[in-house]
C-alpha cells in the first residue's frame, strides 16, 4: 500500500527495495509497510498483525507532509479564484447599472435596435417601426357584388406596444441579481430578437360585421297562394333569403389583422349561408292545384234530374292553412255549405203528383198521372259533398254527386184512382139555403169559394184546409165586400169575403156526415138559424191571423167534393155532396142541447144619403143562446170518433135602415 499518486510510486512499489531504503526515504511509511508486509516463509500462512499498543503508533512523517501540500495549493487556487470572480463580478455588477431603466443591449424588434433606449425612447421606437400596421385595408366582397372596405385604421389595428417594451425590458434580466449577472451578458453577446404582436379592436371589428350583415342578410319569402270570389288561383313562389356566416368571417379576419405579415391589401370573400323558406313553392303549388279540384263544378244527379253547384259557390268557402312544416292545405268553411244546399233544395224538392178524380156525367172517373215526389235531405246532401271535396284534396274525381233524396209517396196513385173511380159514389150531401143580397155580395162571397172547392179530392189519410184549397179572396172571380159581425152587431160591407161562412158550414156538416173526422170548427158570433144548432163553422182571415176548417179523411178511400147551387126563388141553395167508395163510416148528432140567452134589441138606423120612404132590413135581431151538441161517427157500427161541441152565440142587435133624406 502506498500513498504515491502516479504510476513511477506504483512501480517502486513493485521494485525490490530494501526495507532500510524505505526507512531512509520515509521512516513511518517503512514502519507502516513493514508492519503490514511481514516476512515470508514458506509453507506457513502469512497473518497480518496490528501492532500491540496502538497508543505508541505514529503516522509516517512523510505522508503528512504531502497532504499539507495538497491542501495549501487548493487553498491558494481558492482563494485566487475568488479574488478573479470578485473582480469579475464587480465589473459585470458595475456593467448592469448602468443599464437601469434601459433596454439591455443586444435586444431588438425586429431590426430595431432597442438596447440602451429607455421606456419612452423604446415606445417611440416600436411605434415607428410599426406604425405601418395601421396602414391598409380588407375588401370584402359580397354575394351580390357588391364591396366593403374595412380599413386597418376603423379597427384600431396596431402594434401591442406595451406587451413589447415588457419583453424588451425582461430581455437579460431574470429577477435575480446574480442571475442578471449571467444574463445580461448573454443577452449583449448572442442578441435577443422580439417580434411584436398585432392587436385590433374587436369590438369595433364586430361592429363592422354587423352594418355588412345587415346590408347582405335577407329574410326568406314564404310562398303563398290567394284566390278570387270567381276561383281563380295564384301561387306567389317562395324565395330563398341569406345571412352573413359572422363567426366564420370574425374567424378570418382575425387571421388577417392578426398576422404581421398581412398585406396591405386584400380581397375575402363574405361567407354567406343560404336561408330556406319556411313554405317551399311546391307546397303553395300542391294547394293551388287542390283548391282548383275542389272548387270545380259538382253536379248533382238524380235519375234523369240534374243540378249544379257553380265553382263560383264554391270558391269563396276556400281558405289556406299553413301547417308547422310548411305544407299548405286548401280548407273549406263546411258550414258555407249550409246556404248551398238550402239553394239546392229548392230546386230539387218536388211535391208527390197525386192522381185525380173526375165527375162525368153522374159517375166517377180517373184522371191525371200520378209521379213520386221527392225532399232533399241536407245533412246527408252536405256531407255527400263534403265527403267529394275531401276526396277531390287527394286528387281528381268525379264531378257527379248522386242526390241524397227523400221519396215523397203519391197519395192516389194512378193505378188506385182506376180502381177506385168505378166504385165511387155519393156517400154524404148537405144543404144551407142563403139570400142573394148585399150582405153577402149578391150570393158572390159563397158560391166563388164553393166553386174554388168543387171537384177537390182528398186522398185517404190526407187533410182538407179551407183556406189551403180556396186561397186568396181576392183572385175568386164574384167575392167582394159583405157583412160582418163585430161588437154584437153587424156591418153590412165591412169585410171582404163576408158571408163565405156558409160555404164553410155547408162543407163541414157534409164532411163529418161522410165519415170524415173533423178538426179545425169555431162558431160564429151570432146564432144562426139557418145553421145546425151548433154545428156552424165560421172561416175568417184578420192580417196574419185565420180561423179555418179543416177535417181528416181517416178512411183508405178518396173522396171528392161536389158542389151544387140551386136556385129557389128568392133562396138559393148550396149543396156538398162527398163522393167516395162506400166505406162503412155513419155519423149521429145527438144529445142536442140549447139554452136561450139574452134577447136581443132591434134598432132603428136613419140614413139620410136614402130618401125618406127607403128601408132595408141590415139584420133582423138574434137573441143569444149555449148550445151543446154530439156528433159520433161509427165504422161499420163501432164508434170509431165522437166529441161533444159547445158554442156560446151572444146576442146580435136587429137593424132596419130607413132613408130621411129627400
Amino acid at each position: 500500500m502506498t500513498d504515491l499518486p502516479n504510476s513511477s510510486a506504483d512501480g517502486a512499489a513493485n521494485d525490490s527495495t530494501p526495507d532500510t531504503a524505505w526507512s531512509a526515504g520515509d521512516p513511518e511509511l517503512a514502519a507502516l509497510v513493514r508492519q503490514d508486509e511481514p516476512p515470508y516463509e514458506p509453507g506457513v500462512e502469512t497473518v497480518r498483525v496490528m501492532p500491540a499498543d496502538l497508543d505508541d503508533f505514529e503516522p509516517p512523517v512523510r505522508r503528512r507532509r504531502r497532504r499539507s501540500l495538497a491542501f495549501r495549493f487548493a487553498f491558494a487556487f481558492v482563494i485566487g479564484f475568488a479574488l478573479t470572480v470578485g473582480v469579475g463580478v464587480g465589473a459585470l455588477y458595475a456593467w448592469t447599472q448602468q443599464y437601469e431603466g434601459r433596454v439591455m443591449p443586444g435586444v431588438r424588434v425586429g431590426t430595431t435596435e432597442l438596447g440602451g433606449l429607455n421606456r419612452e425612447q423604446a415606445e417611440a421606437a416600436i411605434t415607428n417601426a410599426y406604425a405601418s400596421l395601421g396602414t391598409g385595408q380588407i375588401a370584402l366582397a359580397g354575394p351580390d357584388g357588391q364591396t366593403t372596405t374595412i380599413s386597418y385604421t376603423d379597427v384600431g389595428r396596431r402594434a401591442n406596444t406595451s406587451a413589447v417594451l415588457d419583453a424588451a425590458f425582461a430581455a437579460g434580466r431574470q429577477g435575480e441579481p446574480l442571475a442578471n449577472l449571467i444574463s445580461a451578458p448573454k443577452a449583449a453577446i448572442h442578441g435577443v430578437t422580439l417580434d411584436s404582436a398585432v392587436v385590433y379592436d374587436q369590438d369595433k371589428l364586430a361592429g363592422v360585421v354587423d352594418t355588412l350583415a345587415a346590408s347582405i342578410d335577407q329574410t326568406p319569402v314564404d310562398a303563398t297562394v290567394s284566390g278570387t270570389q270567381a276561383g281563380a288561383y295564384t301561387v306567389s313562389p317562395a324565395k330563398d333569403g341569406r345571412v352573413v356566416d359572422k363567426a366564420a368571417l370574425l374567424t378570418a379576419l382575425d387571421q388577417q389583422l392578426g398576422e404581421l405579415g398581412t398585406p396591405a391589401s386584400i380581397t375575402m370573400a363574405v361567407p354567406v349561408a343560404p336561408l330556406p323558406p319556411a313554405v317551399p313553392t311546391a307546397s303553395a303549388e300542391a294547394a293551388k292545384a287542390a283548391a282548383d279540384r275542389i272548387a270545380t263544378d259538382v253536379v248533382i244527379t238524380h235519375e234523369k234530374d240534374s243540378w249544379t253547384i257553380a265553382r263560383t259557390s264554391l270558391a269563396p268557402l276556400i281558405s289556406f292553412s299553413t301547417a308547422a312544416d310548411g305544407t299548405i292545405s286548401a280548407v273549406v268553411d263546411e258550414s258555407g255549405l249550409d246556404r248551398i244546399v238550402k239553394s239546392l233544395a229548392k230546386k230539387v224538392n218536388r211535391p208527390a203528383r197525386d192522381a185525380s178524380l173526375k165527375l162525368v156525367r153522374g159517375h166517377i172517373v180517373a184522371t191525371g198521372t200520378s209521379r213520386e215526389g221527392r225532399t232533399l235531405d241536407a245533412d246527408g246532401m252536405k256531407a255527400a259533398i263534403v265527403s267529394t271535396i275531401q276526396a277531390r284534396q287527394a286528387g281528381p274525381t268525379s264531378s257527379a254527386v248522386p242526390a241524397v233524396v227523400k221519396a215523397i209517396h203519391p197519395k192516389l196513385t194512378t193505378a188506385d184512382a182506376k180502381a177506385f173511380a168505378p166504385k165511387m159514389k155519393a156517400i154524404s150531401s148537405y144543404s144551407v139555403y142563403y139570400f142573394v143580397i148585399v150582405n153577402n155580395h149578391f150570393g158572390g162571397n159563397i158560391e166563388a169559394p164553393a166553386t174554388a172547392i168543387n171537384g177537390t179530392v182528398v186522398p185517404a189519410g190526407s187533410k182538407f184546409d179551407f183556406w189551403k184549397v180556396v186561397g186568396d179572396l181576392h183572385r175568386l172571380p164574384g167575392a167582394g165586400p159583405g157583412n160582418a159581425i163585430e161588437g154584437g152587431k153587424i156591418t153590412v160591407t165591412g169585410a171582404f169575403g163576408g158571408g163565405i161562412c156558409t160555404t164553410s158550414t155547408t162543407l163541414f156538416n157534409a164532411a163529418f156526415r161522410a165519415g170524415m173526422v173533423p178538426l179545425a170548427r169555431q162558431n160564429h158570433n151570432e146564432f144562426i138559424n139557418r145553421y145546425p144548432p151548433g154545428l156552424d163553422a165560421t172561416v175568417w182571415i184578420i192580417g196574419n191571423t185565420k180561423q179555418t176548417m179543416s177535417f181528416k179523411n181517416d178512411t183508405k178511400y178518396p173522396i171528392l167534393i161536389q158542389r151544387i147551387i140551386t136556385n129557389a126563388g128568392s133562396r138559393r141553395w148550396i149543396t156538398f155532396k162527398i163522393w167516395s167508395v162506400p166505406n162503412g163510416h155513419t155519423a149521429k148528432v145527438t144529445n142536442l142541447v140549447i139554452h136561450h140567452g139574452p134577447q136581443a134589441i132591434d134598432t132603428v138606423v136613419r140614413d139620410p144619403s136614402k130618401p125618406v120612404g127607403y128601408t132595408f132590413r141590415n139584420n133582423a135581431p138574434a137573441d143569444g143562446a149555449k148550445v151543446w151538441v154530439t156528433v159520433s161517427i161509427y165504422d161499420h157500427g163501432k164508434l170509431h170518433w165522437s166529441k161533444r161541441y159547445y158554442s156560446n152565440y151572444p146576442a146580435v142587435k136587429g137593424v132596419l135602415v130607413k132613408g130621411t133624406g129627400t
